[in-house]
């Protein structure tokens, strides 16, 4: 047997491992996301000192924080946002898997005969095979960050999930008890021109009003008892809006406290800079990002050759049970390297997708950033004049109400026509309406603002 000539190999292996590893190293670095540019030290309007910290505690209404529970534990599309988490968290699982050593134990068994022997044959063997991949270019740990970074965002994404949850929570839940308040405000109207209409009927059979006053009177008590019907349906459709949330049945049947809680104004709104760090969405985004440029790194190692390193152990014989039996092992080691030198584009396409994702996922984030400031910026300016609109609403509610009472006094002393009275009336109901409504839009945008300035709940 001719014994090899390992110059030779070694002068034409060598060369050719060489030219695959520069073939593998010909392609570009992975591009680096850009950064955020400069931002303002302070919002645009007045909001000084930290984020309150625990704002649906600020509320005083421990009823809100026992339906936040209900829905954190119940609501269906959170338990979905927990199930792609845990999909996630297994993704790593699989990620670092990747990294490890992987050992295979095999057993095989054959039984047969051939023409010349009429004698059946066994033959068994039993085998271990050990296989270890050198992630010398960084491919595996790559994959395994990208895996970790993905994880990394499925955690803010839930959290984003159960915060935005509980500020539909606690909205539903001012919504309908701003419709049930104003269901009852609406019966109270109700009743109240019910018992004036007696009155005017009796005046008139007594000569002493017109039969036109009788038909305004008549008038304006169904048009309330219309709207007494329609408030009812908007404050029933408000209470499935928050059953649904809750997982409950929409039926329209859960009992809530009627009184809206007072207005609580935010503490501080901290500084733009901080809001990345605070709003888990932003963070959700920023990772995503870092994951897509992790797997751009991978796209871009795929190009490079793959080592791996396999151990084989095995031990044959023809009886089952001296398999194993204390005699020499047969055993082998092998070393691989596989470079890709030519597969009609796909790599560099897989490589050019994975660069386009990077760039996709940077637009995504700066967007969802400057939208956070925008939310952040509406919501301050909004809470200002939400303030400022309520107090003037309430100064013209007792106005109204004042005006009405004098209204129907001197009617009841013919001093003044029933349109006058009517007029009144619609002014005073207005102003009731508008401060139960706009309280509601005040605590609306105080759950507005906490959301958008990130704070835990």
């Amino acid at each position: 047997m001719t014994k090899p000539n390992m110059n030779l190999i070694a002068n034409s292996v060598l060369p050719a491992l060489i030219a695959l590893l520069f073939l593998g190293g010909c392609v570009g670095e992975p591009r680096q996301p850009a950064q955020l540019p400069d931002l303002p030290a302070a919002w645009q309007r007045p909001a000084q000192g930290p984020v309150t910290a625990h704002w649906l505690a600020a509320f005083k209404a421990p009823y809100l924080s026992a339906l936040v529970d209900r829905a954190i534990a119940e609501n269906h599309a959170l338990a979905q946002q927990r199930i792609l988490l845990e999909n996630a968290r297994k993704q790593a699982d699989l990620a670092r898997a990747q990294r490890l050593p992987g050992l295979d134990l095999t057993l095989t068994g054959q039984r047969g005969r051939t023409q010349a022997a009429l004698s059946v044959t066994e033959q068994f063997e039993l085998g271990a095979a050990l296989d270890f991949p050198l992630d010398l270019w960084g491919k595996l740990g790559d994959a395994e960050r990208e895996a970790v970074l993905a994880l990394g965002a499925a955690q803010a994404g839930y959290q984003d999930a159960e915060h935005r949850l509980t500020a539909q929570v606690v909205s539903a839940g001012f919504d309908a008890q701003a419709a049930m308040q104003l269901l009852e405000l609406f019966e109270q109207r109700l009743a109240n021109l019910l018992q004036f209409q007696d009155v005017i009927e009796s005046a008139y059979r007594s000569g002493l009003n017109p039969a036109l006053d009788v038909y305004l009177a008549r008038n304006t008590v169904e048009q309330e008892r219309a709207n007494v019907a329609s408030q009812r349906q908007q404050s029933m459709q408000a209470v499935t809006t928050l059953e649904l949330l809750l997982a409950d049945y929409p039926d329209g049947r859960l009992q809530l406290d009627h009184a809206l809680p007072e207005y609580v104004p935010a503490g501080g709104a901290g500084a733009p800079a901080d809001l990345l760090r605070r709003r888990p969405d932003l963070r959700q985004s920023w990772l995503e990002l870092l994951a897509a440029d992790a797997g751009l790194a991978v796209a871009h190692k795929n190009r490079f050759p793959d080592f791996n390193l396999r151990a084989v152990v095995s031990d044959n014989n023809s009886a089952f049970r001296q398999l194993l039996d204390g005699g020499a092992l047969a055993w082998t080691t092998a070393a691989s390297l596989a470079q890709p030198l030519f597969q009609g584009g796909r790599l560099q396409a897989l490589h050019e997708q994975a660069r386009l994702r990077v760039e996709q996922a940077e637009h995504r984030y700066l967007e969802a950033v400057y939208n956070a400031f925008a939310e952040v910026e509406n919501e301050l300016s909004r809470a200002l004049t939400l303030e400022v609109r309520v107090l003037a609403l309430r100064n013209a509610r007792d106005n109204a109400e004042a005006a009405l009472e004098l209204a129907l006094d001197q009617y009841q002393r013919g001093l003044i026509s029933y349109t006058t009275v009517l007029e009144s009336q619609r002014r005073a109901f207005d102003a009731q309406t508008a401060v139960v409504q706009l309280r509601n839009q005040l605590l609306q945008s105080r759950v507005a603002l906490s959301l958008a300035l990130g704070g835990d709940f």
